[in-house]
């Protein structure tokens, strides 16, 4: 009977100790004990856990205590916190003095609040870089700040909020002001901030390569990419994009022999489109984004040829040998590799704007000939106008097949691919929806 009851009494015991552990009384005697010590972080913590309990909020010594350890701390948040909630409890001169405080503080600080603007909603924890225009005059005020430049360079947008000199800073880049007694928000991405993107660019180049006449080929043109745009919790992004293009330019240019013929610099337009993973992250102040791609292009008057061509009767033409310089369209296509310069932000006082971006593409240009892929000697169909000579393009006219091959005498292999390089510079505007 004896080991019974000593059994249960064991069993009770460590009940009792687990509850006694959850009340406010236990905690603020941990604080208590913590404080004299001078573990200021570990007491802090602890009264925090006194002030949510209903009846521990009730308590004035706890709520003084987190104002002499935050004043000693240099922690302004907790401070102000403190003195917010102490004013309401406390009584007479005490009460009063919180108040003067509070009023003081709250002529030279203002506080800053990040908002994440979708997805998870959990704020990026990646370090960011605070900088102030003009430094605080005032030892105190300079102090805090000092405390907030490293707690951001530690703990990045997740400390969710915190009071500041009023001023103008530079935030990780973007410009922002605090105003002494006020809110100030500011749209951070979250985790997984998903938009839909959309980029216009402006291009202008070169062609050449591959079989041409030494003399680059100028092209021009206009690109439209849309897709989805990700910007992780670090602060990075990935773009995904595809959409058309149009190249203003002259001919690609095979082999000229013993200067059989010239250049042509007259103008022809091609369409096509491109697709693009592009890759955007920080470096110094200035947010880069190399990229990778593909594009493809259809040129109407693609590659010249010379040398002679056996015609059928019929569809506008006589039939037999046509001789002459031959202008061809090709199906241009080829991997593109890049390089874009962000140089605006995406934010400005929490408000989004398009982003200016300036850059340059390149890669090479497979040009297969479209007047099919054949040797000589085969029966071909022009595609897309067929075959112009030489004699005919003064006129303005086409032939239109079908055609047999005869002779190639420049330009080699009437259905081999030619390889060219496209350059391009490239300024733009990218869009976050």
């Amino acid at each position: 009977m004896v080991a019974v009851v000593t059994l249960a009494a064991g069993t009770l015991v460590p009940s009792r100790d687990a509850h006694a552990q959850d009340t406010w009384q236990f905690h603020l005697a941990q604080a208590n004990t913590f404080y004299r010590n001078r573990l200021l972080p570990k007491a802090l913590d602890e009264l925090k856990i006194v002030v949510a309990d209903p009846e521990g909020r009730k308590q004035i010594k706890a709520w003084q205590l987190i104002i002499e350890i935050s004043n000693k701390m240099k922690d302004l948040d907790d401070l102000i916190w403190a003195l917010e909630n102490g004013r309401e409890i406390a009584q007479g001169q005490e009460a009063a003095q919180m108040q003067a405080q509070l009023y003081r503080l709250k002529r030279v600080y203002g506080r800053v609040t990040f908002e994440a603007t979708g997805g998870s909603g959990k704020l990026p924890t990646k370090g960011i870089k605070l900088k102030i225009e003009e430094e605080p005059g005032d030892p105190e005020a300079k102090a805090y700040y000092e405390k907030a430049r490293i707690v951001f360079g530690q703990s990045g947008y997740s400390v969710g909020q915190m009071w500041l000199p009023a001023g103008d800073y530079e935030l990780d880049g973007e410009i922002m002001k605090i105003v002494a007694g006020k809110d100030t928000a500011v749209e951070v991405a979250p985790t997984t901030d998903i938009r839909f993107g959309l980029e216009i660019a402006g291009s202008a180049g070169a062609r050449a390569g591959d079989e041409s006449t030494g003399v680059a080929g100028f092209q021009g043109g206009l690109t439209v990419g849309l897709g989805p745009h990700i910007q992780f919790a670090n602060g990075n992004s990935l773009y995904v994009s595809a959409g058309p293009s149009i190249l203003v330019g002259p001919q690609s240019t095979a082999d000229v022999q013993q200067n059989a013929f010239t250049n042509d610099e007259r103008a022809s337009v091609s369409v096509g489109g491109s697709v693009q993973v592009a890759f955007e992250f920080r470096i110094g102040g200035v947010d880069v984004s190399p990229r990778i791609g593909y594009a493809i292009n259809m040129l109407p008057a693609g590659m010249y040829y010379s040398g002679k061509v056996i015609s059928s009767p019929g569809d506008g033409t006589a039939g037999g040998v046509v001789e002459g310089d031959f202008v061809v369209p090709t199906l241009a296509h080829g991997p593109r590799v890049g390089l874009q310069a962000l140089l605006s932000p995406a934010l400005v006082k929490g408000k989004r704007r398009p982003r200016i971006f300036v850059g340059a593409h390149a890669g090479p240009s497979f040009h297969h000939p479209q007047w099919g892929d054949v040797t000589d000697g085969t029966s071909v169909v022009g595609i897309g106008g067929a075959v112009r000579s030489g004699e005919e393009a003064s006129a303005g006219g086409y032939g239109s097949g079908p055609f047999m091959v005869d002779t190639i005498t420049a330009g080699g292999d009437a259905s081999a691919t030619k390889i060219f390089v496209d350059v391009q510079g490239v300024v733009g505007v990218q869009v976050r929806m």
